[in-house]
């Protein structure tokens, strides 16, 4: 299905055969984060080529209909209940082949609606070929929450899944290289004519209003929250200097993932 993407080093091929990846014991795919950053680069590649050429809003809802038509999956917004007291947000069923949104994303936030419905494509991209063999606790289907949609820790076989799921989405929302090329534009925009690509941080007023003004603008692009541009700015590892305002990302830059959703 996807072909051709590239290692950490860049340019050596790596051939994608979702049928002949290893996975672990408890039948959970074997996928490094850049791996999958390069699986959902090459989706978009076959899908929605441009934004990989000009920083842009990826067209989620293409990228659904372009599955429909190329694997077979089936799209619905459902009323998905409740899984104890956390509000069920998107589900993805491999029996049924079909991705569901909840109906409260319908019409209200769109980093929300988009980052759901990208993470269950992650799970249709990377889980569907060996769920049969799963030894966990799950089903033919998952299912995401709030928490499961920022499970990050990997501490269990489930976490791995949602992490890998994550990954994946913020990869197809945020494409890297774009990412950097709008962070250059608009720094040049704003005169800003030393460490383009990057962001140095000090607890300075006049450094901490551009950072700002770069994650406000940024976010506008990509149709994503500020909480995600700054959280893909320290994975990327774009900042230097000294951050003394965002300690959760500087204990855990990941845990906030799921911020995507807001706004």
């Amino acid at each position: 299905m996807i072909n051709n993407i590239y290692n950490d080093g860049g340019g050596t091929p790596i051939k994608f055969d979702p049928q002949k990846l290893k996975y672990s014991s408890n039948g959970i795919p074997i996928l490094s984060a850049r791996e999958i950053e390069a699986i959902a680069s090459e989706l978009l590649q076959k899908y929605c080529p441009d934004v990989l050429c000009k920083p842009s809003m990826t067209p989620i809802a293409e990228i659904i209909r372009h599955l429909g038509e190329r694997t077979g999956l089936l799209f619905s917004m459902e009323d998905l209940g409740f899984q104890g007291t956390a509000k069920i947000l998107g589900k993805v069923n491999f029996h049924r082949k079909t991705l569901y949104l909840d109906i409260s994303l319908d019409n209200e936030r769109e980093a929300a609606f988009r980052f759901t419905a990208a993470h269950e494509i992650g799970h249709w991209i990377l889980h569907r070929y060996n769920y049969k063999n799963w030894k966990l606790e799950i089903d033919d289907s998952l299912q995401d929450d709030d928490g499961t949609l920022c499970r990050l820790e990997k501490r269990t076989q489930s976490d791995w899944l949602e992490f890998q799921a994550n990954v994946f989405a913020a990869s197809l929302v945020t494409p890297r290289e774009m990412f950097i090329v709008a962070l250059k534009q608009i720094q040049q925009k704003m005169g800003i004519n030393k460490n383009v690509g990057r962001i140095y941080l000090s607890n300075a007023p006049s450094s901490r209003r551009d950072y700002e003004t770069t994650v406000s603008k940024i976010s506008r692009v990509f149709h994503v929250s500020k909480k995600s541009v700054r959280v893909r700015m320290k994975t990327l590892h774009l900042i230097e200097g000294e951050d003394k305002t965002d300690e959760t990302f500087r204990v855990n830059p990941m845990a906030v993932l799921m911020s995507l959703r807001q706004e």
